[in-house]
């Protein structure tokens, strides 16, 4: 009996190993998204697990520099310093929640971030996007509009990023509130991870804010879960298998920009900037995670081949009507593990070095 036990026993680790085998090379040649949402881990379990173990292990993450840039601050003596700072009123401000830093920023007269009104009068640059403009999780000047103005002091730029919105959206909110606004450039980013989802849900306006933090620092209150680290192990250990069985999923009806919707989004935004004589059009497209999770050494995933597929059909209709095509995939292409661009790894918007390679790379441009 113990003899066929052993057997039994020895198989089953012969099984494990080919399996374990198997899974590795997926790993290896594949890469891929983790399934921390099929196993139900959000930001929050997976943000505040990696904070807890970098620390531990004296580890630090690729913006470090940022998150250690508050140290020495309480919330009101930035708060304080902030206001100071931007010359501007208390009653202006909102609070803005991030991964490691929670930070004020002051809204402007359209609820937008961080904009004067001398911003409305007149802007050398003028930019229209969704939160990754807004500059979600990252306070000022290491979001992309606040690097831009750090890197060109001598120039006025109007932020009218929305979180949420979608490209129709971002035109309509534009001819709305720039009505009276003289402007020589105009920054459109295209993300890669949604904006193709261009509705009919037309009119939106700025106004993102969250609730007032207890501190400057992030802190995170969720149950104890014993099974955390195994959850979060599995889920970056199985992205290779999941990617796997993603090669037989049909793309066919995935990232589908609807062409002739968003042809005419771009048309109407063109004579809009004809009009108030505009000549300086620039479309920036900003890659998504899943780009940057799927590696491209021996393979090229479909769900990557699909994403090419889209960036070539945005290109295609906006270089039409005389905008620049700028890749922001170039702008960070120094980087070897891309995923560290994203907090703590996780599938959200860029850190502080992604928005700021972001706005390095614009720049350039917009010094031509």
């Amino acid at each position: 009996m113990s003899k066929i036990i052993r057997i039994n026993f020895l198989i089953f680790l012969i099984l494990f190993c080919i399996i374990e085998l198997f899974i590795i090379a997926l790993n290896f040649i594949f890469a891929g998204v983790p399934i921390y949402r099929q196993l139900n881990l959000s930001s929050d379990h997976v943000v505040s697990y990696y904070q807890e173990r970098f620390l531990k292990d004296n580890k630090k993450t690729l913006d470090n520099y940022y998150i250690k840039s508050f140290d020495g601050y309480t919330k009101q003596s930035y708060l304080e310093e902030y206001i100071i700072l931007n010359e501007v009123s208390p009653k202006d401000i909102g609070y803005i929640k991030g991964e490691d830093i929670n930070f004020p920023i002051f809204y402007d007269k359209n609820n937008c971030r961080e904009n004067k009104n001398d911003n409305y009068e007149f802007s050398e640059v003028v930019l229209i996007g969704d939160s990754s403009l807004f500059g979600i999780a990252v306070a000022s000047p290491h979001d992309i509009v606040g690097r831009l103005r750090y890197l060109n002091p001598e120039k006025n730029f109007l932020n009218l990023g929305m979180p949420g919105t979608d490209p129709r959206q971002q035109v309509n909110h534009l001819k709305r509130v720039t009505k009276s606004t003289n402007f020589n450039n105009l920054v459109w980013l295209f993300v890669e991870a949604n904006d193709y989802e261009v509705n009919n849900n037309q009119d939106s306006d700025c106004s993102y804010r969250n609730l007032e933090p207890e501190s400057i620092k992030r802190k995170f209150s969720l149950k104890n879960d014993s099974l955390l680290s195994f959850k979060i192990f599995l889920a970056e250990h199985l992205r290779g298998l999941a990617s796997f069985a993603k090669l037989f999923i049909n793309y066919d009806e995935k990232f589908n920009l609807n062409k002739a919707y968003y042809e005419e989004t771009v048309k109407e935004l063109n004579d809009y900037l004809n009009i108030k004589g505009v000549q300086n059009k620039f479309l920036y497209y900003l890659p998504t995670y899943n780009r940057h999770a799927y590696k491209n050494d021996y393979f090229i995933h479909p769900n990557v081949k699909k994403l090419n597929i889209l960036k070539n059909d945005v290109n295609e209709i906006v270089t039409k009507y005389g905008f620049v095509f700028i890749d922001g995939d170039d702008a960070v292409k120094d980087i070897s593990n891309k995923l560290e661009l994203y907090h703590y790894n996780y599938p959200t918007h860029y850190n502080a070095v992604g928005y700021s390679k972001t706005a390095d790379h614009l720049s350039s441009f917009l010094k031509n």
